[in-house]
């Protein structure tokens, strides 16, 4: 049975954008979202009121995007209502409709429970490659040692709400016709199935180089040891 909504969980730049662009170009519904920006060509596929509002949570709890929470979470009522109204903008709209923002890791929990019924996806990327796309940012530069600790955070919090809920999980650092291959296989789980021809996906959208398991910092590879066995 088809869900209502489908919501993009993964660590910043790691394949969020290009995975919500590739299901976008097999029948989902991202709303109006970025199809262009300065670090990424194709957009980051992210809605502005969704990134918005979780900016503002994390925020709140002396947190952001690069400074991921320490601590659960605790919404106050007027975030619990801001939630229930960007969810209520994509009410009628094509369905299914989705979400991706990288923040959603760490506030996915608090938009559940007020989430239509929905299906997850997940996607991650090696933590060098990741900690190199992040440092490659011109305008605003995240330290490689920072950019690991905060790769560590996010991913494993995309390991334990997997470990709750059991989803489906891209490498975004698979060769390009395997990684289309598994975005289709993806698609149709999700029941998604306008055809076609169509190619989001573009080698340039990856522009870190390859790197092996034996590359990762050695306290990193119990995580990618995990996301590698669920993928």
């Amino acid at each position: 049975m088809t869900k209502e909504a489908i919501i993009i969980l993964g660590m910043h730049r790691s394949g969020t954008s290009c995975l919500a662009g590739c299901l976008k170009t097999l029948g989902l519904n991202l709303g109006t979202v970025s199809d262009y920006n300065t670090y990424n060509k194709k957009g980051n596929q992210e809605n502005k009121k969704v990134f918005k509002l979780n900016e503002s949570i994390l925020n709140d709890h002396a947190s952001s995007w690069d400074r991921p929470p320490k601590k659960p979470l605790n919404l106050n009522k007027k975030s619990i209502q801001a939630i229930k109204d960007v969810i209520a903008m994509y009410h009628d709209g094509e369905k299914p409709w989705g979400i991706k923002d990288p923040r959603m890791l760490m506030t996915y929990e608090h938009w559940k429970p007020l989430l239509p019924p929905h299906s997850l996806v997940g996607t991650f990327r090696h933590p060098l490659a990741v900690a190199e796309s992040l440092f490659a940012r011109d305008a605003f530069p995240i330290p490689k040692e920072k950019g690991l600790q905060m790769w560590l955070t996010y991913n494993n919090k995309l390991i334990d709400i997997h470990h709750k809920t059991g989803f489906k999980l891209i490498n975004f650092d698979l060769p390009k016709d395997e990684y289309i291959a598994y975005v289709h296989h993806m698609a149709q789980s999700l029941d998604l199935s306008q055809n076609s021809n169509e190619v989001f996906f573009e080698s340039t959208l990856r522009n870190q180089d390859s790197y092996t398991f034996e590359d990762c910092p050695d306290d990193l590879k119990p995580t990618y040891h995990k996301l590698l066995e669920i993928n």
